[in-house]
């Protein structure tokens, strides 16, 4: 899941006041010094004031030199900033309250000169954050972000905040650029659900043929979900397709459950995340899954799109 925007060339003609005023805003970098700029911004005022009591000529030399300075971090930290844009890469699968590691990148449509030691951060929603060192010209770069939702279901964002203290850690310039979107986080799964098809848990259906850990012949991969064992994991497949990929055995797969949610207040909130939890486990082990919810009948199936289907069923409720 992947969001871009780049920066509005000029504001909207038709959109209020306000809002013609917030983009006017947006055209332009923001700054603000930091703590060491602070301090350099109070020395370079006493040395100015030095040398206006005194007219000495070393005293306005040395002026001279801290003005110059802090001309030169304006005009390359300027630079710095110009014309880049933000995105960001969500994973396929995000649960509320935990952290899900994804991406955020810049883009530098620049022909001449790289961005460096750029600052990445959702202003919105997510509480990501990333630090990109460099970028170069005409390309693109990433760091890795951790966003986390409180609470289940869909979540809008739209602006990211770019912004440098390059090159000499003295002045903060920023951007907050829109990039809307959204995306649908699935439900906190209950951290010690009961056992996999015990009796009333939520689960109906034949029971699960052996443990996680169980042997046998091989049967199939599946991609790697979380809180999947990672001495399951299987390298050579893993590295041939690009994504981690589990292996299953014969003792694992071909069980039919049915997952079921009808509390109400309180309760319910226990039964998603309950009926969360089986859902990630019955799907991990390779069995056949459906859940019964609000009227709402989906039918056994297995694979990573059936597993989403019905982990987006749950968040929705």
């Amino acid at each position: 899941m992947t969001d871009s925007a780049r920066e509005d060339p000029a504001p909207n003609a038709g959109a209020g006041f306000g809002e013609r005023v917030r983009s006017w805003g947006n055209q332009y970098n923001r700054v603000r010094p930091t703590a060491a700029g602070a301090w350099y911004l109070v020395v370079m005022l006493g040395v100015a004031v030095g040398a206006m009591n005194t007219g000495n000529n070393l005293v306005y030399a040395v002026l001279s030199v801290t003005m110059g300075i802090l001309v030169a971090n304006n005009v390359l930290a300027e630079w710095n900033l110009r014309g880049l844009s933000a995105r960001r890469s969500l994973p396929p699968e995000l649960f509320a309250g935990q952290p899900a590691r994804g991406s955020l990148m810049v883009d530098n449509p620049r022909r001449i000169g790289p961005a460096l030691a750029i600052h990445v951060r959702e202003l919105d929603g997510g509480l990501a954050s990333a630090e990109v060192s460099r970028v170069e010209p005409g390309t693109g770069a990433g760091a890795p972000a951790d966003w986390t939702f409180p609470t289940r279901g869909e979540h809008h964002y739209s602006r990211i905040r770019v912004g440098s203290s390059y090159p000499f850690g003295l002045l903060l310039r920023y951007r907050d650029l829109e990039v809307p979107g959204t995306v649908l986080v699935y439900p906190a799964p209950e951290r010690q659900p009961a056992a996999l098809g015990g009796p009333g848990d939520g689960v109906e259906g034949e029971r699960p043929r052996g443990g996680v850990e169980q042997t046998g012949d091989f049967y199939g991969l599946r991609e790697y979900h979380p809180g999947d064992p990672v001495r399951r994991i299987h390298a050579r497949s893993s590295a041939r397709i690009g994504t981690p990929m589990v292996m299953l055995r014969t003792g694992e797969a071909g069980s039919r459950v049915w997952v079921k949610v009808d509390g109400a207040g309180d309760l319910r909130e226990q039964q998603i995340r309950r009926a969360t939890a089986q859902v990630v486990q019955h799907t991990g082990r390779g069995d056949a899954v459906g859940l019964e919810a609000d009227g709402v009948r989906v039918e056994p199936a297995t694979g990573t799109h059936h597993r989403r289907a019905l982990l987006t069923t749950l968040a929705l409720l």
